[in-house]
């Protein structure tokens, strides 16, 4: 049991180190096994999105080092963006599309915590660079 579990962050951890690259390597393998070329897309965007909320909340508190997880954030930020996303959708709509509200902020999220992967990125290096 123990060998799985260490298999398992091992892979995490290979994975987390460049995510474009996962993203890239995870899109190849499933474009290639998947029928449905626009879920494998899909999918493979939903996979990094998750693995960019731990990622860049482990940039930010190795960085930044707050007083509070940055994970915690993330979650809330994700959690206000649905609720405002379903309040405009209710408001427009009259009803809220649970699944299609979450695809919309997932995929929002994914673009949002790219950004922050690469601003973090070139702010860790610039930190390395100029330690003193």
């Amino acid at each position: 049991m123990q060998f799985l579990i260490n298999l398992v962050q091992w892979l995490f951890a290979m994975a987390a180190i460049i995510p474009f690259a996962t993203f890239f390597i995870l899109y190849f393998v499933l474009n290639r096994y998947m029928e449905d070329k626009k879920k494998a897309k899909t999918l493979t965007i939903d996979i990094t999105t998750l693995l960019l909320v731990f990622v860049v909340s482990a940039m930010f508190n190795t960085i930044i080092r707050p007083g509070m997880s940055f994970l915690w954030i993330i979650l809330f930020a994700f959690l206000v963006a649905f609720g405002l996303a379903g309040g405009m959708q209710t408001r427009n709509q009259g009803k809220v599309d649970l699944q299609k509200t979450f695809r919309i902020i997932w995929r929002i999220g994914f673009l949002v915590l790219s950004l922050l992967y690469i601003i973090l990125l070139l702010i860790g290096i610039g930190q390395y660079f100029f330690r003193v």
